[in-house]
């Protein structure tokens, strides 16, 4: 998948919300995550790797969205070594992709908060503990990848 067919997958995704009645502004659904319960992701998807991190239930389905629909069709091998690995790096680069959207969201609110006189988070406190939960998120996920790069190099 090139980038404008994954542009145009994330595109019909909104649509398909839209219709559904999802009022959310993005596909992570970040306004929701303070209240949602966590579940396990597969970072590889469960077919390709046991690593299985807590997040967001709403940001459990775009990223499971994401792989289902975006990362390349199924190998004949779900045991080979760099489909694994290949399959854990993509889970990853969904990750970081949220990332840097929540990142941009949260700048942007901090923004137009203080262009109304805000110059506390007070109002926006839950922004930084997911940004946080996120990060670590994101730490964790690439623990696991330097230890499967480590173990394919003795293999």
């Amino acid at each position: 998948m090139d980038d404008c067919d994954r542009l145009f997958s994330r595109e019909e995704a909104r649509r398909k919300a839209q219709r559904r009645g999802r009022v959310s502004e993005c596909l992570w659904d970040f306004e929701w995550w303070a209240l949602d319960d966590s579940e396990g992701h597969h970072l590889a998807r469960a077919k390709y790797g046991d690593d299985v991190l807590p997040v967001p239930y709403s940001m459990h389905q775009e990223l499971t969205r994401r792989q289902m629909e975006e990362h390349p069709p199924e190998g004949p091998d779900p045991t080979n070594p760099l489909e694994r690995l290949g399959r854990l790096f993509l889970g990853i680069t969904d990750m970081l992709e949220c990332l840097a959207d929540f990142l941009r969201k949260v700048g942007e609110r901090l923004i137009a908060a203080a262009a109304t006189g805000l110059r506390t988070l007070t109002e926006s406190d839950y922004l930084l503990t997911d940004l946080v939960m996120l990060i670590e998120s994101i730490h964790t996920a690439l623990g696991i990848a330097l230890v499967r790069i480590e173990k394919s190099k003795e293999d």
